[in-house]
């Protein structure tokens, strides 16, 4: 009789191999392995660089938690030491941690996800499939379905060796970053990924597909409009592929294009997962900084908001206009707090100050009569009175003079002090970060401007990725490639002089909030044409929408990930919204046989929640105003159709009466020029009866008052 000791457990060793397949892994990519955020990561590494005044880090693993991972591997290279000393001194390395491993493995030499592929190789960590992310990862998506159906796939076949996750964008390259090129040949009976290739920027050359795919496959979908942030969920036998072959080291570039190229050597097969209606961003630029903190602040990624308030000691609340302002902040009463704006605990706006499109970290002393627009300020982080701060970042311990300008597009890197009076140029970096091939032969010129900035400014030197200088015409912060930094000439946007400081707020108007994407940038023919065929295409797939009877919310991030990937202006999305619109009105009329009121009605109710969305204050409404004006002159019935909108929206609230008498006041609106002032006769009635209503009101509240007083 065998002792209890010697007994096995039920189902024995198979069973438990069979338990362990079941744990989910991820190894997480600390290190981009790429320059794009210098001078700031030359002293913190790129996922620990805050959004919305939290971690990056913090998003890629609250994302993997709720996936339900069980065992992380954190891949960190560069400041390696920071992203371990982080990570064991946070939530996820707790007993409560949702994950039951938390593991760093720290690699300084390793420079390219071959690298780190090999060394987990090496490891023999990855014992099952995995889920593989960069630590700048951001998503709201439920990984449920899409686990599944790689699952299934690999029991069928285990040659199937890989599942990427990609979004779906609009036909053409303005779906994504222009630093994606992919074109993935996808055949859509099996969702495999039969080959794949890379693209100039701009759409300039074209993909080379080879003919015996054509004859092996019936039906194959050339798609170059997917949106790729590098979500994949890989086999084991991902990294021991890589150590097979020590030239791959881009993970698309490299690997995927080699192993479909090398099908007849390796037989493995790589499939793709499509989503629709979920947000999926990876922070890889500055201008995708701004453009995903922006959407948190939208709500666009909702649950991950900056409410969620997903590190201890944060107690963010949202209020209206999307601010969302700790309650340990100290805000003197006549400081001034426009729309999308965070502001972190401890810290303190000092009087007359005025903050908009704005982050402010935590502990900030922003002193009185300062004027911070479409900016990043990160934490202990002190401004004299009178700043100036336009679209720029500001990093950890720097220190501002009173009377001090920050131009457009400067990055401002760690623990800098500033002097009192300074200005700083737009697209400058200045860092107080010492590399050690620095040498003291500087001009005694450069010494003493160094002196008066705290710091030095940033020159890289070093060779960049090809991505790198992919150039931007409209950036949203007036950010620089690190090619163009300090040179005025080649500067992405210039700023006009209705751009320039105002008495009374942040920039003329205050109109220009929310436009985080309109500096003015040096007219070409190149511009205008890429402007408008972003318009045609962003009016096109809202008006297919609009037809498909989608969701508002999935209509909603469509078209912001157009904006945020073109970088277009919230302008240019009104007026593409407002072609769709009125587009969608004519179809209604034209194919349901209602009259045109009704169909008025019935497509401005079922599509308010995404025209509020792009409307931010009165000058926005009265902009939306315009150019429905400018649109209904080219239409038929176009008086008839601009007053019945008129009324539409103000009924429904999306503009305010004395957002129709600025519009009406415009001496754009009511010139003769090109019909303007033609086609707006017919709302001449609905806008004079505005007026009486008020005029009735007022008369009603002084007779009340004269009764109260007898």
């Amino acid at each position: 009789m065998s002792s209890r000791k010697d007994r096995k457990p039920p189902g024995g060793k198979k069973q438990a191999e069979e338990q362990r397949e079941n744990v989910l892994q991820a190894v997480v990519l600390a290190d981009s392995f790429e320059n794009r955020f210098r001078p700031f990561t030359l002293e913190t590494p790129r996922c620990l660089l805050p959004l919305a005044n939290t971690p990056l880090i913090e998003y890629t693993l609250e994302f993997l938690a709720l996936s339900g991972v069980q065992d992380v591997f954190i891949f960190a290279s560069s400041h390696a030491e920071k992203v371990e000393e982080y990570i064991r001194s946070s939530r996820w390395a707790k007993k409560s941690s949702p994950f039951k491993n938390c593991r760093i493995i720290l690699s300084p030499a390793s420079v390219s996800v071959g690298d780190a592929m090999r060394e987990l190789d090496s490891k023999q960590l990855i014992t099952t499939d995995f889920l593989m992310v960069h630590g700048d990862f951001i998503s709201n998506l439920p990984l449920g379905d899409v686990l599944d159906d790689h699952r299934k796939r690999r029991t069928a076949d285990k040659n199937a060796i890989m599942t990427m996750v990609l979004k779906e964008g609009s036909s053409g390259l303005r779906a994504k970053d222009k630093g994606e090129k992919g074109v993935f040949l996808i055949d859509p009976a099996t969702n495999r990924c039969v080959y794949y290739d890379e693209i100039a920027p701009y759409g300039r050359g074209g993909a080379l597909v080879p003919r015996e795919l054509l004859k092996d496959h019936s039906e194959l979908q050339i798609r170059n409009d997917l949106i790729d942030c590098y979500l994949d969920i890989c086999s084991p036998d991902v990294p021991a592929l890589f150590t097979e072959n020590f030239d791959y080291q881009h993970i698309r570039r490299h690997f995927l294009h080699g192993i479909l190229t090398d099908y007849d050597l390796y037989g493995k097969t790589v499939h793709t997962h499509i989503i629709k209606g979920y947000y999926l961003a990876r922070v890889r630029s500055l201008k995708a900084y701004d453009g995903v903190n922006g959407d948190l602040m939208e709500r666009l990624a909702y649950p991950v908001v900056p409410d969620t308030n997903f590190l201890d000691g944060q107690s963010y609340t949202s209020t209206m206009g999307s601010r969302c302002i700790d309650e340990g902040a100290f805000l003197e009463q006549s400081a001034i707090i426009r729309p999308l704006t965070i502001i972190g605990a401890d810290t303190s706006v000092g009087e007359g100050s005025v903050v908009g499109t704005s982050t402010i970290g935590r502990n900030c002393d922003i002193g009185s009569g300062v004027v911070i627009d479409g900016s990043y300020i990160w934490d202990d982080v002190a401004i004299g009175d009178g700043c100036r701060i336009y679209g720029s970042v500001i990093a950890n311990g720097v220190k501002l003079g009173k009377d001090c300008i920050v131009e457009r597009g400067a990055l401002i890197s760690y623990n800098v002090n500033i002097l009192d009076g300074i200005t700083i140029k737009a697209g400058s970096r200045i860092t107080a970060y010492k590399r050690k091939s620095d040498t003291d032969s500087d001009s005694d010129d450069k010494e003493d401007k160094d002196d008066s900035l705290g710091g030095h400014e940033y020159e890289d030197s070093e060779s960049e990725d090809e991505d790198e200088v992919i150039r931007s015409k409209m950036d949203s912060l007036g950010f620089q490639d690190e090619d163009l930094v300090n040179d005025s000439e080649s500067s992405i946007s210039t700023v006009s002089d209705d751009d320039e400081d105002s008495d009374d707020g942040i920039t003329p108007g205050d109109k220009k909030l929310r436009e985080r994407s309109d500096s003015v940038a040096t007219a070409t023919s190149e511009d205008n044409a890429e402007a408008d065929a972003w318009h045609k295409e962003a009016a096109v797939s809202l008006l297919t929408a609009m037809e498909g009877d989608h969701p508002v919310e999935v209509a909603s991030l469509e078209l912001n990930g157009l904006r945020m990937t073109a970088n277009a202006s919230w302008h240019q999305v009104r007026k593409a919204a407002v072609s769709a619109l009125h587009g969608r009105i004519e179809q209604v009329v034209a194919t349901q046989s209602k009259g045109l009121p009704k169909a008025t009605n019935e497509v401005f109710t079922r599509w308010e929640p995404l025209v509020k969305r792009m409307i931010f204050d009165q000058a926005d409404q009265s902009d939306f105003l315009l150019l429905v004006q400018k649109d209904c002159v080219g239409r038929k019935n176009g008086g008839s159709l601009l007053l019945n909108v008129a009324q539409r929206v103000f009924d429904l609230d999306i503009v305010e009466e004395e957002a129709i008498n600025a519009w009406w006041a415009n001496e754009k609106s009511s010139t003769s020029a090109g019909g303007m002032g033609k086609v707006r006769q017919a709302t001449e009635v609905f806008v004079k009866w505005l007026a009486e209503a008020e005029e009735e009101s007022s008369e009603g509240d002084e007779e009340d008052e004269d009764s109260d007083d007898e």
